[in-house]
């Protein structure tokens, strides 16, 4: 039986630099940021909690259309635009620059959507770009989704109706 589980996020992957043929070997992630969700770069959680940086990303950001998620792969020294993604240009990608991973213990070529998608907090200990959804709603992107409805999140987290949103 085939799993679809994501790939452990101690997976090794063994790609190439399509340039200089320089071989790396590394844990790979997805990594996602929200449209504004960079205004964070700003602040640092001493200076603003989740809560205060949602209410000024939604009050800058939200317009009532599902808000853009923009996708990276993460590894090692490596971040690129995640292929077949719906990245502003979409033509610079991981595939752009590296041969397609493949597991390096099992040589299985990597399936993108299993790739785990990394955390992204915003609290004492972790001050990550635009971790202040996560860290307020509990929510995060599955892998590759395109957009998300701020509203719903809220409401799901019960924000709506608490001054925030």
């Amino acid at each position: 039986m085939t799993t679809y589980e994501p790939y452990s996020a101690d997976s090794r992957w063994t790609f190439s630099n399509r340039l200089s043929r320089h071989e790396f070997t590394v844990p790979l992630r997805l990594y996602w940021e929200v449209n504004g969700d960079p205004l964070t770069d700003d602040y640092t959680p001493d200076d603003m909690n989740a809560a205060e940086l949602w209410e000024m990303w939604f009050s800058r950001y939200w317009k009532g259309d599902p808000a853009k998620i923009y996708w990276f792969i993460s590894g090692g020294q490596v971040f690129e635009g995640a292929p077949f993604s719906n990245n502003i240009g979409g033509h610079d990608h991981f595939l752009v620059h590296f041969t397609w991973p493949v597991n390096s213990v099992s040589g299985e070529p990597v399936n993108w959507v299993r790739l785990p998608v990394r955390d992204k907090l915003w609290n004492k200990d972790h001050g990550d770009k635009g971790g202040f959804i996560q860290e307020l709603t509990g929510w995060k992107p599955s892998p590759f989704q395109a957009s998300f409805d701020a509203e719903k999140i809220a409401r799901l987290a019960g924000l709506m109706g608490t001054g925030l949103g």
